[in-house]
């Protein structure tokens, strides 16, 4: 079985699974879309042709992807079979964890491709459609499609183009402080902004007794406490 031609339409890209694996696929880079979208508000004033806007908050953004699965693409004992599983797996709370606790979430998944790293993003929608089968129908090629909404800031660019994240100690001085909740807000994501470490969001959790670390009520307003050193 021929693989698809890389230096056509086709190139390796990957999908890093937090605490899961790393998945190789074929993506087609001629075109790839990320979009966003933002809430403004206006109030009726009497008397006026255009009221004043209002800025009411901000949406994650959201990439749509299509990717090839071949089993071309894997070494040792890895499959088509088991890289759809995992993808399908990234979509589902981890085993042992009980309903209703804060770390009762899906993991986090980061799309590659070259030097471009996308955002750390949770994925809020998943089909696969398996196209190509060995004789006793073990899938060996599959189409998949997903959308990914961003789960933490994006990574700044610094003078020579490296992605530049921000000092965790710096960002921990911040604390103290309150944060209104905007749609798209997750803890991982307030805790990345506030200290420059998603993984310190329970601190947030904890000083405001949130439950779900990705349910998260807009317009409320969350104490940010300062780490301790």
């Amino acid at each position: 079985m021929a693989a698809p031609s890389t230096a056509g339409s086709f190139a390796k890209a990957a999908l890093e699974i937090d605490g899961g694996p790393k998945i190789v696929c074929y993506f087609n880079p001629t075109e790839y879309s990320i979009s966003k979208s933002n809430d403004w508000t206006y109030d009726k004033v009497t008397g006026t042709s255009l009221p004043p806007a209002q800025f009411s908050g901000g949406s994650p953004r959201q990439m749509e992807l299509s990717l090839l699965l071949d089993q071309t693409l894997f070494s040792g004992s890895m499959t088509v079979r088991d890289a759809t599983d995992a993808l399908f797996k990234m979509m589902e709370v981890p085993a042992g964890d009980s309903g209703g606790g804060t770390t009762s979430v899906p993991p986090f998944v980061t799309f590659q491709w070259g030097s471009v790293v996308g955002f750390k993003a949770v994925c809020s929608s998943l089909t696969v459609a398996y196209k190509l089968f060995q004789p006793d129908g073990e899938p060996i090629r599959a189409d998949v499609k997903m959308t990914l909404k961003q789960a933490e800031t994006a990574s700044t660019k610094s003078s020579n183009g490296a992605n530049q994240g921000q000092n965790p100690t710096t960002r921990a001085n911040a604390g103290n402080g309150v944060h209104t909740v905007r749609d798209g807000d997750t803890l991982p994501s307030i805790a990345y902004r506030t200290y420059g470490d998603a993984t310190r969001w329970r601190v947030i959790a904890d000083a405001n007794d949130v439950d779900n670390p990705l349910h998260l009520r807009r317009g409320s307003a969350l104490s940010l406490p300062k780490l301790e050193t």
